[in-house]
């Protein structure tokens, strides 16, 4: 596996075609003033290929260096201004290549190594001059010969090593901060659609109940007397009333401006206010309280006043209206319970399946994203059976 350049590959290509016209115009600049032979141009050529495809083929650079040193052998060169080419492609093979070109690469730095001392010890190099005359005996002289191509080969190949670490190094954290800023990306897609699930229940809930106080106040204006203005009157001015708060709480969820206040005054004020409106549609509503009502925070106060809202909206859809609706509030010490329960007509009791809509599975979400829980059913006592819808809102400690 080779790992993520830190430059895009145009540049890397760019840098390396520099380096090699750089260095052909060295090689030429001292081929020329010392007189090289002809064949140190071909080593020349070799090496500067080499160099070129360093970083976008770093086994065939390998090989290519390979291929220029034992050119230069074959023509019984000295060591010269190509090895430094060597060392720089021997750097690149490690820091570029792939797993199993590290291997070669050191399998390189040995027979390298070995090679130079076999074709050194005999010549005449100049590489002799280097070593102090007064170093000892031949073998050590030797010694200190195998020292330093090793040590020059050997530094080349750790330098290539340290350089792939960092760069793997760089690419994991690149990967982890790619991968944060994808998961907050995602955060916040999801937020923005739990924000359009939760303006599409509030809607839903708002304009539900009104049409349902509406269609209820619509449908006892058949039993007012024809002749009866004021009643008439009353009638229309109680729908349009109806109309206007359902249209002003449209426009407060979609500003995103809260429907209920804090506060425990505010909130049994918004729920009694939802009884006063289905009661003035001509609902009979039987309202109870028990318990002291404790404080709610905002989210939980919303929460009541939705469930309320839904099981009333329920109540008036499948409710026989000869009878009333009955609506329970339960306040404890750690909870508030609130109950709805209206008898369903004669014969014609809906099916579960009619009761629990998209209302009721907002219903149970909203109360679920606070602990709550919702339980509702079809009894069979009474007339029709009951219908019953119960949620229970714990009390967060303010």
């Amino acid at each position: 596996m080779r790992t993520a350049p830190l430059l895009p590959a145009r540049v890397n290509l760019t840098l390396d075609l520099v380096l090699a016209l750089l260095f052909g115009a060295f090689g030429l600049w001292v081929t020329t003033a010392r007189l090289l032979p002809r064949a140190t141009w071909l080593a020349l050529v070799i090496m500067i290929a080499a160099l070129i495809c360093r970083r976008i083929a770093p086994s065939v650079a390998l090989g290519l260096a390979w291929l220029s040193a034992m050119a230069q052998i074959a023509t019984d060169q000295d060591i010269s201004f190509l090895q430094i080419g060597t060392v720089i492609v021997l750097y690149s093979a490690v820091a570029h290549g792939r797993k199993w070109l590290l291997v070669i690469a050191a399998m390189s730095v040995l027979i390298g190594t070995v090679v130079a001392v076999i074709y050194l010890a005999p010549s005449y190099s100049w590489a002799w001059n280097v070593i102090p005359a007064d170093t000892g005996s031949l073998r050590r002289r030797v010694a200190v010969l195998v020292i330093v191509p090793g040590s020059v080969l050997g530094g080349a190949w750790l330098a290539g090593l340290a350089a792939r670490l960092l760069r793997q190094r760089q690419a994991i954290t690149d990967a982890r901060l790619a991968a944060e800023e994808e998961s907050r990306r995602l955060a916040v897609l999801a937020t923005l659609a739990n924000d359009k699930a939760e303006l599409a229940r509030d809607v839903h809930d708002v304009i539900g109940h009104s049409l349902a106080v509406i269609i209820a106040q619509s449908d006892s204006v058949q039993y007012i007397d024809a002749s009866d203005d004021a009643a008439m009157r009353k009638a229309a001015a109680a729908i349009a009333d109806t109309a206007r708060r359902s249209l002003g709480e449209v426009r407060q969820v979609l500003s995103d401006i809260e429907a209920v206040d804090t506060g425990q005054l505010s909130l049994r004020h918004n729920l009694d206010g939802l009884i006063e409106n289905v009661t003035r549609a001509g609902a009979r509503i039987d309202s109870t309280v028990a318990g002291d009502p404790l404080p709610l925070d905002a989210l939980r106060a919303e929460t009541a006043h939705r469930v309320l809202q839904e099981g009333l909206t329920n109540a008036l859809k499948y409710s026989d209206r000869a009878s009333a609706i009955r609506v329970s509030r339960r306040w404890t010490a750690d909870a508030l319970q609130i109950e709805v329960r209206n008898l369903v007509p004669v014969g014609g009791a809906p099916t579960i399946g009619e009761h629990s809509g998209s209302g009721l599975a907002g219903m149970r979400q909203r109360l679920e994203r606070v602990g709550g829980q919702l339980q509702y059913g079809i009894t069979d006592e009474g007339r029709g059976g009951s219908f019953i819808l119960a949620a229970r809102l714990p009390v967060a400690a303010l």
